[in-house]
């Protein structure tokens, strides 16, 4: 990270973005920005977690079509912790919401559930995001301060400022062609 380099792209485009620090020191980077958020050190992957689990649980801020098609996001995991498969090709299965029944990845698939809880092949499975889902939920913006010392308000502004600004899962259209913006 090159901090003279990034000054220098910031001041460019100072008046397009909102730039916020969050170091546990107030160095040049943070000296520089619209807003320094002291963090306690190496507390960040608790904050980070923090902003994941509002984004994902509160906000339901995330790119559905991008996990859908084109990640692991709806494979379905098994009480194992492992993906479930199809029996005769082996392959990973998900639950087709729209069918409402499992089907292997590369089948056709409709409406890929990401979130959910299923009955397949006798066990309770779910998509893998659900699994993400469920994970970061114990990383509530409270527990966050509790650890960073960032206080959960502004934890939860941050993320919402942050998945707002981040225009997840929006399109534009150029030459008559829509595409992730």
């Amino acid at each position: 990270y090159d901090t003279m380099n990034s000054s220098i792209q910031i001041g460019r485009n100072r008046e397009k973005i909102r730039y916020v620090s969050v170091d546990p020191f107030c160095t040049h980077s943070a000296s520089m920005a619209d807003e320094w958020i002291p963090i306690r050190p190496g507390t960040d992957a608790a904050f980070i977690l923090a902003i994941v689990n509002l984004l994902i649980n509160e906000f339901g801020i995330y790119d559905a079509p991008f996990l859908k098609n084109l990640t692991n996001a709806p494979y379905l995991i098994g009480a194992n912790g492992e993906y479930v498969r199809d029996a005769k090709t082996g392959v990973p299965m998900l639950w087709d919401v729209a069918d409402g029944v499992a089907k292997p990845w590369d089948a056709t698939v409709q409406d890929a559930a990401l979130f959910g809880r299923y009955h397949v092949q006798g066990q309770e499975v779910c998509p893998a995001f659900q699994v993400i889902s469920d994970q970061v939920s114990q990383y509530t913006p409270e527990e966050a301060a509790r650890v960073t010392t960032i206080s959960a308000s502004t934890i939860r502004r941050i993320a919402k400022e942050f998945g707002e600004a981040a225009t997840v899962g929006a399109t534009i259209t150029l030459d008559g062609e829509q595409l992730p913006h």
